[in-house]
């Protein structure tokens, strides 16, 4: 039988964490999946998944704040460059259909489709949630969990 280990908290310094994040941005430059960033990171620095996952976060963020460029022209600037693949007579049908799937997923097609699901929409912010007492988050974790029974049953 194992035992459990668990881990003590990491901390690192804010040097460290700038250079993590100096990483994790190169890292993303250079296409590495975010499984391999994780991998990476936790044999570099110790830290938690979820830790990494919030670098990782953070990281996007900069470098999105960085391209002075909004949201929505980096996705009109993406639908036309592949669109431009798609009607390019040059490229490959593996090209043609990369393309299609990345408009679909600019477009938000590829998300599976919902049939007879009844949505249970709890709007609590954050810091609502980390203000709720242990009774309160187990009651509305039970309310989610028998919700979500109900509806597999339907």
């Amino acid at each position: 039988m194992t035992d459990l280990v668990k881990k003590t908290k990491q901390n690192i310094s804010k040097e460290q964490q700038l250079q993590l994040i100096r990483l994790i941005k190169k890292m993303l430059g250079m296409g590495k999946y975010t499984s391999e960033i994780k991998k990476a990171v936790n044999q570099e620095y110790g830290l938690s998944t979820r830790s990494v996952e919030r670098y990782i976060t953070r990281a996007r963020r900069e470098m999105v704040k960085h391209t002075k460029v909004s949201l929505e022209d980096h996705v009109a600037e993406a639908y036309y460059f592949y669109r431009g693949i798609l009607t390019d007579p040059e490229s490959t049908q593996r090209e043609r259909l990369r393309a299609r799937e990345r408009i679909d997923k600019l477009l938000g097609l590829d998300q599976p489709t919902r049939t007879h699901k009844k949505e249970l929409h709890l709007d609590l912010t954050p810091k609502q949630i980390q203000a709720m007492s242990d009774e309160e988050l187990e009651r509305t974790y039970q309310l989610l969990c028998n919700e979500s029974l109900t509806d597999s049953r339907e």
